[in-house]
């Protein structure tokens, strides 16, 4: 009974000592990858700023359930 009490100390011992580590916290490498570009770049748009704002205008209120609940009871 004795020898499980020990070990049962040396266990709580080693976790609660693990817990007292530090994580280094040096920066890993910098992300090599492509840039981002910008979003209303791609095809669909054209470079055209104002569309893609539009286009994000619209789908918000497409996303908003007063307007949608009113569009349902014309």
């Amino acid at each position: 009974m004795r020898t499980i009490a020990h070990a049962a100390a040396v266990a709580a011992a080693a976790i609660w000592l693990a817990g007292c580590t530090e994580v280094a916290q040096e920066p890993g490498k910098s992300y090599a990858g492509k840039e981002d570009g910008k979003p209303y770049a791609s095809d669909l748009f054209k470079g055209d700023k104002a569309k893609w704002e539009g286009a994000l205008a619209e789908r918000s209120l497409k996303q908003n359930e007063y307007v949608r609940m009113q569009d349902n009871k014309k």
